[in-house]
């Protein structure tokens, strides 16, 4: 069992080129090279303002009855599944914890957002697919928002993992006052393993890359990782952050972009053919795992996609109209003000 630190993979996006691109038109390539992908279509939604997570409208909202909460919690459940020969899927509607098996131990991605969630839907989902929660021998935040690291407390204390997480991330969950933050999740967590970028988790037959894909936090890392299904092997990749949930700022919005074209190119380059969120309802789990279900022998895998790339390009692509569009509205005000001020 250990940490492999390797180069790190440096990639210029030539994103620059893109400018020349109207919004509309951007999000028009994205939409088309992610339609298989309708959960990331918000992102390309460049008609709507983009908020900063948490922040509050002044309207309050309605209290749920107690009959609401009930039906609420009954559609958030999804049930755990093996979706290849070693990789799990356990977590609810909201939030996916994706779980690796390896010849000498569990890498589990992502805690949900509580450490009851963590009690009563990881672990028992863990037991419930034959795996011992035990063998967690890493956890993988994937980024530092509660609703990934919430249940961490409880599994460490209970199985010991180490915790891996970006180290502008381990940054922020420093700070007094971290960018986002929600009542509902529970601690976060102490620094343990910091990943730079093309770090490598090696743990018995299994080898995942990490890479930082600053954007949705500074230190979000985004895996790539292979899976096995009886005797094909697949490539796949799991972007770690999605939302534009940071508001209107413009070094986010170029950062987001970069991360996503470079991840893109990256996906060409090993093959990918898998793609996955951390929010199953982003990366079509909910209805993929439904179909997986209902799978027969020489069916076609509901998750393998030779097209999974263009996924990162809706991002690439979506991410940049909101930019542009931004730049060209406040270009308009500054050439209004110059006109007022002559």
């Amino acid at each position: 069992m250990s940490l492999i630190v390797t180069v790190s993979f440096i990639f210029s996006s030539q994103i620059n080129a893109q400018f020349l691109m109207s919004p509309d038109e951007l999000v028009q390539r994205g939409l088309l090279a992610g339609e298989k992908y309708p959960g990331l279509a918000s992102i390309c939604e460049i008609d709507k303002p983009l908020k900063m997570a948490g922040a509050r409208s002044g309207v309050k909202k309605r209290v749920l009855t107690d009959e609401e909460r009930a039906l609420r919690a009954q559609k958030a459940i999804i049930e755990p599944q093996q979706v290849f020969d070693n990789l799990y899927f356990v977590g609810n509607r909201s939030v996916a914890s994706w779980v690796i098996q390896t010849s000498e131990g569990l890498i589990l991605i992502d805690a949900m957002n509580s450490n009851r969630k963590a009690e009563e839907t990881l672990v028992p989902g863990i037991r419930s697919l034959g795996l011992d929660p035990n063998d967690i021998r890493y956890l993988i935040i994937t980024h530092a928002h509660g609703d990934h690291y919430g249940g961490q407390k409880y599994l460490v204390d209970n199985f010991h993992p180490r915790v891996v997480m970006g180290d502008a991330d381990w940054a922020e969950l420093e700070k007094p006052i971290p960018e986002i933050f929600n009542p509902k999740w529970d601690a976060a967590p102490t620094r343990d393993i910091s990943i730079n970028d093309g770090d490598v988790i090696e743990l018995g037959d299994t080898r995942v890359q990490l890479y930082v894909t600053p954007g949705h936090t500074l230190g979000t890392v985004s895996l790539i990782f292979g899976v096995k299904d009886g005797g094909k092997r697949h490539t796949a990749a799991l972007w770690g952050g999605t939302g534009l949930n940071f508001g209107p700022n413009l070094d986010r919005l170029k950062m987001y972009s970069d991360s996503a074209a470079r991840f893109q190119h990256l996906s060409k380059e090993k093959s990918v053919d898998v793609f996955l969120s951390n929010h199953p309802t982003r990366d079509n789990s909910v209805e993929r795992l439904k179909v997986l279900a209902k799978r027969v022998p020489n069916e076609p895998h509901p998750f393998v996609d030779a097209d999974a790339s263009g996924a990162f390009e809706l991002l690439r692509d979506c991410s940049l109209a909101q930019l542009v569009k931004i730049e060209q509205y406040q270009q308009r005000v500054q050439k209004n003000l110059q006109s007022i001020s002559n």
